[in-house]
């Protein structure tokens, strides 16, 4: 293999219905998470409600991972906000954490344009005490990154990468194209139905949120990528996606929750006002059956 992957997984937060740290259902969720060689970690993102959280909430919170990690694993965190002070200042409380990046949207709302991107990020940047991972996902700011401004962005010492949830491969050969081939800025994608075709075409790794269910097909789907073996890849890919689909089915981060319920326990909460999946509805027991059926949950 002519390079390293990044593979994190975009972990879900685990809370109790009074909105605070379910920590019986985070130690197993972690312990099962780390034991994967090669697996590190991506709190409070958008699969973590990292934007729905409290900042009391998510100080306490990077504090129990961290905890509970002791340097077993890399840890990245999401900083979610659409005021620039405030992201600023969360950013600035990461120091001695032993936090090894941030991912950072633009701030979301009002629609900027290409140098007040830039400005934004470049002004965090400067400031920031840990790296940033530059955070495409229109679906949830109605902004995209322009590839040419991520290529500046780049060249920018404290911005590590980019993660795009976009799921719009052409936009992410894009991204390639106009960041190319360097070893000090990872181009991730966050789309799990996308992890292989993006490693087959430069593509540095993923955060995904199925890693939460599935991280060791998660692992295997890129090593077959990168190695190139069609037939491996087909199957490994194969597999992801059906789960992926069965997901979806049910409805983005409460399904993930619902299927680390499964398997580490809790009640699958959410941050208000959302609701945890109804366990008696036709597609939770899809889920179920496809868990059990692959030896994923009990």
């Amino acid at each position: 293999m002519s390079k390293s992957l990044v593979i994190q997984a975009a972990m879900v937060t685990p809370i109790t219905p009074e909105f605070t740290i379910d920590y019986h259902t985070l130690n197993r969720l972690i312990e099962r998470l780390i034991s994967h060689h090669g697996l590190d970690l991506s709190i409070l993102g958008s699969t973590g409600e990292g934007a729905l959280a409290p900042q009391k909430f998510r100080a306490e919170f990077r504090e129990a991972v961290m905890e509970r990690v002791q340097n077993r694993c890399t840890v990245y965190t999401g900083v979610l906000n659409a005021v620039p002070s405030e992201t600023l200042d969360e950013l600035r409380s990461l120091e001695g954490l032993g936090i090894a990046g941030a991912l950072v949207p633009p701030p979301f709302y009002y629609r900027l344009n290409d140098t007040e991107i830039q400005n934004y990020f470049e002004m965090l940047a400067d400031q920031s005490p840990v790296p940033l991972m530059l955070y495409n996902i229109p679906p949830y700011t109605k902004l995209s990154l322009p590839p040419h401004v991520v290529s500046k962005l780049s060249d920018h010492p404290n911005i590590m990468g980019i993660k795009d949830s976009s799921k719009d491969f052409e936009y992410f050969l894009e991204l390639r194209h106009a960041v190319g081939d360097r070893d000090d800025f990872h181009l991730l994608v966050g789309a799990d139905t996308l992890i292989a075709s993006s490693i087959q075409a430069g593509g540095d790794g993923t955060v995904c949120a199925i890693a939460n269910l599935a991280p060791e097909w998660v692992g295997l789907t890129c090593l077959a990528a990168l190695d190139g073996n069609p037939h491996g890849l087909a199957e490994e890919s194969g597999r992801l996606a059906a789960l992926a689909y069965l997901v979806r089915s049910l409805g983005g981060v409460a399904a993930w929750k619902y299927g680390v319920q499964l398997i580490d326990g809790g009640q699958g909460s959410l941050f208000a006002p959302f609701e945890a999946v109804n366990p008696e509805s036709a597609a939770a027991e899809r889920l179920k059956q496809f868990l059990q059926a692959h030896h994923l949950a009990g």
